[in-house]
This record gives C-alpha cells, structure tokens and sequence, in this order.
C-alpha cells in the first residue's frame, strides 16, 4: 500500500522476483541508473518477504478496505527513504506534470528559504553594527561634555 484516501488503498502489485524475467529492474545500490518499472525490494533489506521481490509501479490501484481479506505483517514505514524513493519514482512516472510543479515548488521553497536566511544574517550584521555606532556616539558625546581642565 502506498497510499490511504478515505475508504481507498492506493497499491503496487508485488511478485517474486525473477533475474531471467526481470532484467531491468530499479534498485538504489544495484541499479540506480534503471528507468525500468520494476523496483526491487531484496529480502536481505526486508525482512518480511521471503525471497527478493519486485513492486510493479506501472501497475498502481486503488481497492477498497472492505476488500481486504489479510492483513501483511510487513510493512516499509512511511518514513523510510525506500518509501520516499518509491513514491518518487511513482510520481514521476506516472504523475510527471503533478511531479514536475511540485520540484519547481520545492526548488522555490529552497531558494526563499535560502534568502531568508541571508537576509536574517544581514539583519543581526545591521543590528550589530548599529549597536556599535550608538556606542561609538555615546562616546564622543561622553568626550565633548566632559569638563576641559584649563590650567592659567
């Protein structure tokens, strides 16, 4: 399951996991250069399958809870960068223009947060300069107030 709406599971398929069937599969250490639309999930990574496997991405559904007859005890958490990954590739694939706006949003994000961050440096630097001035005023204020000794 890779998503939950309202009553609706969004799922990918899974089967076993053949290297004579499967040449071309996605991996992020193995084959992190693969556009293919299998992503394989190798069982020495999770624990809940027994032999390596892969999701079929171009294969994504939607069933309905009342559907479900079992419960996976397995799970790869929300959380987890293979999830992150997986749902990337999904997006990509299959939502590219909804992916596309949403890197451009992201690239966005990015920059004005970089902006702000230059411009609170900025502001403390302002602040700290300002501080200095005031003392160096106060100073000279101090200087020519001061009664002068005159000797006669």
């Amino acid at each position: 399951m890779i998503g939950v709406k309202q009553k609706l599971l969004y799922v990918l398929p899974i089967f076993s996991f053949d290297s004579h069937k499967h040449s071309d599969v996605y991996h992020p250490i193995d084959h992190p250069d693969s556009k293919s639309d299998m992503f394989l999930l190798k069982n020495s990574e999770f624990s809940f399958i027994i032999r390596d496997s892969v999701l079929k991405l171009n294969d994504i559904r939607t069933v309905s809870v009342n559907r479900i007859l079992y419960q996976q005890s397995g799970r790869i958490l929300p959380s987890s960068g293979t999830y992150k990954q997986i749902e990337k590739l999904v997006l990509q694939k299959y939502f590219s223009n909804f992916y596309h706006d949403f890197e451009q949003n992201l690239q966005a994000v990015n920059i004005l947060s970089e902006q702000l961050r230059d411009a609170a440096e900025a502001n403390n630097a302002l602040k700290a300069e300002n501080e200095q001035l005031k003392a160096e005023l106060e100073a000279l204020r101090n200087q020519t107030s001061e009664p002068k000794n005159e000797s006669r």
